[in-house]
């Protein structure tokens, strides 16, 4: 059984790169559960998406401890850090969160997220690269062309307003999956 906690901010897409997951995940023959927490702000409070996916049915769909955990800004860290162990896998967003203790942790990788979005061309896409690493660390359970047919699925309306996206989209996953060696 694996499961992800992902953590950020409102308007950092939280809940728009769970449910790209989830798509994912469905279209497998995984048992899963999500559960969304976010406050009433459209944006500035903790958004959490908790994800657990296998093959074994799950009898409650929240979790002590995290296989894997997206940590995206300073606050969310402070919040979702009881859900690290030694084992955990930990995703941050270096452009935000400062803090030493995240460092220290034995599995941890770093990124400047952020940085990264706005050098492809635009930070509504710092999501997508959140995505490719997480999908680079859950490579034996599902593929990168599985996340790039959920990605044009479930933004499929948006890229006909805007077709670059769906290039953007699709570059930010790749160098999000080529980030974690």
């Amino acid at each position: 059984m694996k499961k992800i906690l992902i953590a950020g901010e409102g308007g950092q897409g939280v809940q728009s790169l769970s449910k790209i997951l989830l798509d994912i995940l469905n279209n497998k023959d995984f048992h899963i559960s999500f559960v969304p927490n976010y406050g009433v702000e459209q944006r500035g409070g903790v958004s959490l998406g908790y994800i657990q996916f296998g093959t074994e049915n799950i009898y409650y769909p929240k979790f002590l401890k995290a296989n894997i955990m997206v940590i995206l800004s300073e606050r969310a860290f402070k919040r979702t850090s009881d859900y690290i162990n030694k084992d955990s896998i930990v995703i941050y967003n270096a452009d935000l969160i400062n803090d030493p203790t995240i460092k220290k942790i034995k599995k941890s990788y770093g990124f400047t997220f952020d940085t990264l979005s706005k050098e492809i061309g635009s930070l509504r896409v710092m999501n997508m690269i959140v995505l490719g690493t997480i999908m680079k660390t859950i490579k034996d359970f599902i593929k990168l062309g599985d996340a790039k047919k959920s990605i044009n699925r479930v933004f499929g309306d948006k890229y006909i307003k805007n077709p670059n996206l769906k290039v953007l989209n699709e570059k930010a996953l790749e160098l999000g999956y080529n980030l974690i060696k």
